[in-house]
């Protein structure tokens, strides 16, 4: 099993999206994506390409919306979205907000920054990361 703390605070050298599973991690079907959303911010319509999508609050409230409707998304719930469906996160709120997007991997996924995590704490047989 892989734990790890969603840290919610972004500093200097950490993007708005980061990828955080680490590179060799025992992820082979899934990447763990923060995405941070500044007060009165918004994360611009895009696609994951052939990624599924399933996002979950962390702190804050963010509104998560595409053709198919909109979803307010904060901690304790989440909203999943279909491979190749636009989405577009907004911030309504006056504090800073962190959402969790689990993807099935993808091109989108693998051109994602990563964090710097040493190894993935693995201890499957024949795993040597």
């Amino acid at each position: 099993m892989f734990g790890m703390t969603i840290t919610t605070a972004p500093d200097a050298t950490e993007t708005q999206v980061l990828r955080l599973d680490p590179e060799g991690g025992p992820f082979r079907e899934l990447a763990a994506v923060r995405i941070h959303v500044p007060a009165g911010g918004t994360v611009p319509a895009h696609s994951h390409g052939t990624s599924e999508l399933l996002l979950t609050g962390v702190t804050g409230p963010v509104e998560a919306s595409c053709g198919c409707g909109a979803k307010t998304v904060g901690p304790g719930t989440f909203a999943m979205l279909p491979a190749g469906k636009e989405i577009t996160l907004t911030n309504h709120g006056t504090e800073a907000a962190t959402v969790l997007a689990v993807l099935s991997q993808s091109t989108f996924t693998d051109a994602l920054p990563r964090a710097q995590t040493p190894g993935c704490g693995c201890k499957a047989p024949g795993h040597t990361a």
